[in-house]
């Protein structure tokens, strides 16, 4: 709410009322263990007229920077207040100074870019890979994207390969559709060979997301035979159904044969009703799959083998 009056431009003794609160909060702490401590500065600088009132924020701000949070936004909140009252010039310097904050090496990004001044661009997105690349891996791939960008702008081919290429395998907060830049880009003879070197790397890398990542490009390529080799390797029920759709249309015996097998091991490990229901959830599917004949047999084993498990026979009546 105090955001929304401080820029809606307050007649005068409303201004001052909410530049009193909010310097009065920050100097009592009031949101000393929120964001919204140096949040108030923010709302000063956005009302602030005089040089009392320049002075009263500044003394505030070299005050509430105790973390690496609170420098950063001070030093924020600073360069706005110098853009406002002392220009671009001093506000631009200011920037350089301090371009080791990511919020002021993004404002500095966006001026050299507007400014069609690549080469500066990329010293400053580069000095952000370098400075943050062995404790901020997400503001490396942010800079990663500012790359890309200015590539894009310049037409550099070989460079918009190397950063999506990059981008692509990392697979991290994804700002463009880097496999589709890829293909734009990789000569068409090529292609084929680039995603196999591509996909070793993925698999090097060896991280939890890396098998829906392989799949993904095996389902964009169409190459519906090394999905099913993959899901083979992975033969839980909800990786099967995953890619369920994908495979089915030409390897329906092959997906029922995995459904039945997982089935198989998932009862063998899990107790309770919502497992159960679970279970027969993808009972379901393989019938919907045309067989039947499958699906009985198992609930049958099931019958059979745990005619202990009350509840378990309950949901078998419902499939």
């Amino acid at each position: 709410m105090l955001y929304t009056l401080a820029a809606s431009q307050p007649d005068e003794d409303i201004r001052k009322l909410i530049i009193d609160y909010a310097l009065s909060a920050v100097d009592k702490r009031i949101y000393a263990d929120w964001d919204w401590h140096v949040g108030m500065l923010r709302i000063v600088a956005m009302l602030l007229k005089t040089e009392e009132e320049i002075e009263s924020l500044c003394k505030q701000l070299d005050r509430s920077q105790r973390s690496e949070y609170e420098r950063e936004e001070a030093q924020s909140i600073n360069y706005e207040v110098i853009l406002k009252t002392k220009g671009e010039k001093e506000a631009e310097d200011f920037l350089e100074a301090n371009i080791a904050n990511p919020e002021l090496r993004r404002k500095a990004l966006q001026t050299a870019m507007e400014r069609g001044n690549y080469s500066k661009s990329i010293l400053i997105a580069q000095g952000g890979v370098d400075y943050d690349k062995n404790k901020k891996p997400g503001l490396v791939i942010e800079w990663y994207n500012w790359l890309l960008k200015i590539a894009q702008a310049q037409g550099e081919k070989e460079k918009i390969i190397a950063y999506a290429r990059h981008l692509f395998i990392e697979n991290f907060m994804p700002e463009q559709d880097y496999y589709a830049i890829l293909k734009q880009h990789v000569p068409p003879d090529t292609w084929v060979a680039f995603l196999e070197r591509v996909i070793q790397d993925i698999v090097a890398k060896k991280r939890w997301f890396d098998k829906e990542q392989v799949a993904g490009i095996f389902i964009k390529e169409g190459w519906m035979e090394r999905l099913l080799e993959l899901v083979r390797k992975f033969p839980d029920l909800q990786t099967i159904g995953q890619y369920e759709t994908h495979l089915a249309e030409k390897y329906t015996p092959e997906v029922v044969e995995l459904y039945v097998n997982a089935l198989l091991a998932y009862m063998k490990t899990n107790v309770g009703r919502s497992h159960y229901k679970e279970a027969c959830r993808y009972l379901r599917r393989v019938i919907k799959l045309g067989a039947r004949e499958k699906a009985n047999e198992v609930m049958l084993f099931f019958r059979r083998e745990y005619r202990q498990r009350k509840a378990l026979m309950e949901e078998l009546d419902n499939v």
